[in-house]
């Protein structure tokens, strides 16, 4: 993480380490929430999907003219994770009317891979060691698809497990609450 302040150039006014570290995490997001930061939408939980907060209440980041924060998405950015943010500051001077956009530009894309002009290679053209090299390629995306389905099923299975359960402590608190207004 690491945040241009006012007319900051490389290297900024404040550069940290990880994402995870920036949430107050360690070593991966973890599943937790603190008044300050925390993680409200777990990957455990929703694949594929991590909601996260942080409040500078404590340690505000101040500027005069402009702040431009940046998240690295893995190691020196090597993936390419579709982030969205929001970021709220507060002023004690009114300032220029700020325009949205519609509603429409603002909703969060889902993340696709451009397929345009890319075709499968030509196997009848490679030569025995590449046709070997492409049929273990597609035999190890064939096995790593099916464990990450295993995963996805079992987080699936855990969450509503969890559901469940809640719905059956829910049921508990209410009963009592419900035996404590008879006595």
């Amino acid at each position: 993480m690491h945040s241009f302040i006012d007319d900051d150039t490389w290297p900024p006014s404040l550069h940290g380490t990880g994402g995870e570290d920036y949430f107050s995490q360690g070593w991966g997001m973890q599943k937790n929430a603190y008044p300050f930061c925390g993680s409200i939408i777990h990957e455990d939980d929703v694949a594929q999907n991590q909601v996260s907060y942080r409040f500078h209440l404590a340690d505000p980041v101040r500027f005069n003219k402009r702040i431009k924060v940046c998240l690295e998405s893995g190691h020196a950015d090597h993936l390419r994770d579709d982030w969205c943010t929001t970021a709220y500051w507060y002023q004690t001077l009114p300032g220029p009317r700020l325009e949205l956009p519609p509603v429409e530009q603002r909703i969060p894309r889902k993340a696709t891979i451009p397929r345009d002009g890319i075709t499968e290679p030509d196997i009848s053209k490679m030569t025995l060691a590449q046709r070997e090299a492409v049929e273990s390629r597609a035999k190890r995306m064939e096995e790593y698809l099916a464990d990450r389905q295993v995963l996805f099923d079992r987080r699936a299975e855990d969450s509503q497990a969890r559901a469940r359960k809640n719905v059956e402590l829910a049921k508990e608190v209410r009963a009592r609450w419900l035996r404590s207004l008879e006595e």
